[in-house]
């Protein structure tokens, strides 16, 4: 019962969601619920054989599938109308919904049967089938023209970022909101180093590497001062260095750097003894404007690959790809960084700095190994952002930039990369993808409904405006968050040790044992 219970919400939440799309949304839809059904189930079922697992969740994928069928020709027969447009035609009416309920069956079912499999058969399929979905998804997108794939690609920046923090924050414990700081200096040096605004035109092969180490650089500088500090104290640096780093940039616009030896030392020191120098000052830089200011920094170079031709902003699809790539060597990286003695370092530095420091752990080079890698996948977010908006402008890193990264590692479970990656699409599809497409439902909505009732002008035009929830985009994350920390404070993929101390009687008897109960047992 509790099983389609779980079938019931998915599949009103997914036809609730064809409201806002319509057409073809609902094949898509559909097969993304079955994978988030199938491998919600599969976390709650014993492992037996694969064929009884697909007898005990198919009723829950049936009655996913439909409501979310009914939900959808509900949309396209009655509220398509109600908002002033017209239904669908009735091949896209029939092949959409015929692909999203056999999607959601489909995966729903095949997800949950692979938890039948040895453990690492699971994992190894199971990412076999995700890695189809992710590299078929943007031709789909593009075949549906629902246009997703550019929205996805913010997301998944987000996704970068929230990797990026998961080790300050989830590794090492370090709270650290200025993050966006360091996708600000990415940012930065991409710009200037591949703008014709400064006459340089660096490879961005070459600049995302470079603008990665910026970051890394610049991390190591904030670690250093703050390395005494911890909790609260620590947060309120970071805070300050984070709304630091915007107003730099926004001020760099008349920048001269004289080298410091013969223009101001060495003149120094020949006045003391009555002498003067006639030695020429070298001008490294003389009244240049680095930033642009409030206007930024815009055309910015972009990657250009041999069969492809240069990344245009028209075409998504190698950008899509590219993101994924980034986004695999970084769990690539992170991954390893996690298992290695560093990373052990960091965690002991998270449950008890005295303790791990009287073990022969040394907290200086932790902390700043911390910061420092933790900014350079910021750096790598932060030159691909430049690259593919092709220009960068101060007020996108604001404090509530680093608010947003804080989020993704909170609502998706801290510490765990896995919860990191979902908590960035959830997040960044809301709110990229979901709010406008409620923005533009409610403002049609209340055109052909509500509005030609009002006879008032003033009222009409104050309802209009008012009934934009991209208004209250932070409202909504932080009434999330408050949810979260009350149903689920884990977070949405916890990591083991963060559910187990907030869950503890959760732990399967198994699990719970200590290797002298078991010991005893046997004797």
């Amino acid at each position: 019962m509790k099983n389609i219970r779980s079938g019931i919400t998915f599949g009103i939440i997914g036809g609730l969601l064809t409201f806002l799309f319509g057409g073809w949304s609902v094949a898509i839809i559909g097969s993304l619920m079955g994978v988030g059904l199938g491998m919600g189930l599969s976390g709650k079922l014993e492992r037996k054989e694969p064929l009884k697992i697909v007898l005990a969740v198919l009723p829950t994928a049936l009655v996913a599938g439909a409501i979310l069928v009914l939900l959808s020709l509900y949309q396209n027969n009655f509220v398509q109308q109600a908002i002033g447009k017209r239904p669908a035609a009735d091949k896209i009416v029939l092949y959409g919904n015929l692909i999203g309920f056999l999607g959601t069956v489909l995966f729903t079912t095949l997800l949950a049967a692979l938890h039948g499999l040895p453990e690492k058969q699971e994992q190894k399929w199971r990412m076999v089938l995700l890695t189809l979905l992710v590299i078929a998804f943007p031709f789909v997108d593009k075949l549906t023209a629902l246009r997703w794939t550019a929205q996805i690609i913010f997301a998944l920046i987000f996704v970068i970022l929230g990797l990026g923090l998961n080790i300050v924050v989830g590794y090492a414990g370090l709270l650290d909101l200025g993050y966006a700081a360091f996708f600000a200096i990415g940012a930065y040096t991409t710009g200037i180093l591949s703008s014709p605004q400064h006459g340089i035109f660096m490879n961005f092969w070459l600049v995302i590497w470079i603008a990665a180490a910026m970051a890394a650089l610049w991390g190591f500088m904030l670690g250093a001062p703050t390395l005494p500090l911890r909790g609260d104290y620590l947060a309120i640096v970071t805070l300050g260095f984070g709304e630091i780093v915007p107003v730099l940039f926004k001020n760099l616009i008349d920048v001269t750097i004289k080298e410091p030896f013969t223009c101001w030392i060495l003149p120094g020191l020949l006045k003391l003894f009555g002498a003067q120098t006639t030695m020429a000052c070298i001008t490294l830089m003389e009244h240049e404007d680095l930033t642009a200011g409030e206007k930024g920094i815009s055309p910015i170079g972009r990657p250009y690959l041999p069969f492809i031709g240069e990344f245009k902003s028209s075409n998504p699809i190698p950008w899509y790809f590219l993101i994924i790539a980034i986004i695999i060597l970084s769990v690539f990286i992170i991954r390893r960084l996690r298992d290695s003695r560093l990373g052990r370092s960091w965690m002991a530095i998270r449950e008890d700095e005295l303790a791990a420091a009287q073990m022969g752990i040394d907290p200086v080079k932790t902390k700043l190994a911390a910061f420092a890698m933790g900014a350079t996948f910021s750096g790598f977010a932060g030159a691909f952002y430049a690259a593919y908006i092709a220009g960068i402008f101060p007020s996108v890193f604001d404090f509530s930039a680093s608010i947003i990264i804080l989020c993704v590692v909170i609502l998706g479970g801290i510490g765990n990369i896995n919860g990191v990656i979902v908590g960035g699409l959830v997040i960044m599809t809301a709110d990229r993808l979901f709010l406008p497409a409620l923005k533009d439902f409610l403002a049609s909505l209340l055109t052909h409904t509500v509005l030609p009732s009002i006879s008032d002008p003033v009222v009409q035009l104050a309802v209009k405006d008012n009934a934009n929830p991209i208004l209250y985009r932070f409202l909504l994350f932080g009434l999330t968050l408050v949810i979260m920390m009350a149903v689920r404070p884990e977070g949405l993929i916890p990591n083991a040790q963060v559910r187990a101390e907030l869950h503890p009687d959760e732990i399967p008897a198994v699990e719970a044992e200590t290797p002298k109960t078991k010991k005893a047992k046997k004797g």
